[in-house]
């Protein structure tokens, strides 16, 4: 993958091959004075073209973008596979998942790392025009987990119902979790976030309540329930602050609260 192009050298990250994108010039100030040199892959998805072919996408926390690559030419043993230039988002992405049907990615803009500041977006991106390098690949930008455009909800991962209709967003700054409706998000209409829905922890022993943070995302098979994971990162020491909860997308609510799930959960998945 193409280095990144960050306001200083990258003396300590050679590679032994050129990349044919070009480098994207975002300067980075984060404390490792390498920061910036790579693109920082995240989560990555298996789209499908029209071809036929597969194609394989990566979230790049490090260049706020998207990355384009042919799955044949990396299973072939190519170590530059990149074939189109990548496509931007709003900050760094981090959740990132194909559409049931394999022809949309979807990613959450969580963070950038230059400046203080977390995103409040998903990008939905068209796999045929990503693989050919149009510069319309990003389809549809739809702000999640507030109202201000200015507001910093920090979209932590995403999952597509199984009918393709609907993507569901852990927001973790803004402690709720997104139902964006796909129709509507294409059709660039405001109001394609559909629901809005609170994940709050029970109180603690002493009374307090520690912010939900939600992180994970799951649907089960029959499109019923969401399953999302969280909870706050707490001292090893601290009581574990690990939160599920379980959201019926028919009734667009919290049906389940379990308390207990270790200390600062991430990714889950549900064995059917």
């Amino acid at each position: 993958m193409a280095l990144g192009h960050p306001a200083h050298a990258c003396p300590d990250f050679p590679v032994p091959f050129v990349s044919p994108t070009a480098n994207p010039v975002v300067p980075l100030l984060a404390p490792d004075p390498g920061f910036g040199c790579w693109p920082n892959p995240e989560f990555i998805a298996l789209g499908r073209g029209n071809d036929g072919k597969t194609y394989l996408f990566s979230g790049n926390a490090g260049t706020y973008d998207v990355s384009v690559m042919d799955f044949q030419e990396a299973l072939a043993g190519e170590p530059v596979v990149e074939i189109a230039p990548r496509i931007p988002v709003q900050v760094g992405p981090f959740g990132i998942q194909a559409s049931p049907n394999r022809k949309l990615i979807a990613v959450t803009a969580r963070e950038r790392a230059d400046i203080d500041f977390l995103g409040n977006t998903i990008s939905i991106i068209d796999v045929d025009l990503a693989r050919t390098g149009a510069t319309n690949a990003e389809v549809a930008r739809v702000q999640v987990g507030t109202d201000d455009p200015n507001g910093q909800t920090r979209p932590f991962t995403l999952a597509w119902t199984p009918d393709g209709r609907e993507i569901i967003v852990a927001n973790y700054q803004s402690n709720n979790v997104s139902i964006v409706d796909l129709s509507r998000a294409l059709a660039h209409d405001p109001h394609a976030e559909v629901a809005r829905i609170p994940v709050i922890r029970p109180p603690e022993t002493d009374g307090t309540i520690l912010p939900g943070n939600p992180k994970g995302t799951a649907i089960t098979v029959d499109g019923q329930y969401a399953v999302v994971s969280g909870g706050p990162r707490l001292a090893p020491t601290a009581p574990p602050s690990g939160t599920v909860w379980i959201i019926n997308l028919h009734s667009r609510a919290v049906v389940a609260t379990v308390t207990g799930i270790g200390n600062d959960p991430y990714g889950l998945t549900i064995l059917e």
